[in-house]
């Protein structure tokens, strides 16, 4: 018996490397970047989240659009591999920090996650 896995897959690990590279690259501060997807293969819906090494850079970031720049990095590097429309479409963004995760979640990104 074949299961289909969610099309999501196919393109998560390399955005998420391909963000980071970026990210380190222009000096910004970006911890790590995990993905939520959904267990509906026809749910086209991706949940990415984005964590910045402390909770002052998250504010600071936010202010002098760099959130927004990390965003759409992640979003070109899906279009780039072709990532389906419909679904580039569904992805949304969550933003917190590693400092908060270590404060606040016993420093469990699966709690955090939940």
């Amino acid at each position: 018996m074949t299961t289909e896995k969610p099309i999501q897959l196919d393109f998560v690990d390399l955005a998420k490397t391909q963000t980071l590279s970026w990210a380190k690259s222009v000096n910004i501060k970006l911890h790590n970047i995990y993905t939520v997807i959904p267990f509906v293969i026809t749910d086209k819906s991706l949940s990415v989240w984005l964590f910045f090494e402390t909770d002052y850079l998250v504010n600071q970031y936010y202010q002098d659009g760099t959130v927004d720049k990390v965003k759409d990095h992640y979003l070109l590097s899906l279009q780039k591999m072709s990532y389906p429309f419909a679904y580039l479409q569904s992805v949304t963004f969550e933003v917190d920090s590693h400092e908060n995760v270590e404060k606040n979640f016993e420093g469990s990104y699966f709690y955090r996650l939940r």
